[in-house]
């Protein structure tokens, strides 16, 4: 799925029950991703490990 700056995404989880983990794309690049949590912290991460968050549009 192409992300796009300004997007939210969040992360996909592999555990029942836990929440999954949501930002903002702040970069684009191939398909490596930066990510600025809305805890504050930023990753750079792979496009295959997010989807769009549809709760926060």
């Amino acid at each position: 799925m192409h992300m796009h700056k300004g997007q939210r995404v969040m992360t996909l989880t592999k555990t029942v029950g836990r929440t999954p983990r949501r930002g903002v794309v702040r970069r684009v690049d191939g398909r490596t991703i930066e990510v600025r949590w809305d805890d504050g912290h930023t990753s750079i991460l792979s496009d295959g490990t997010l989807v769009p968050d549809r709760e926060h549009r």
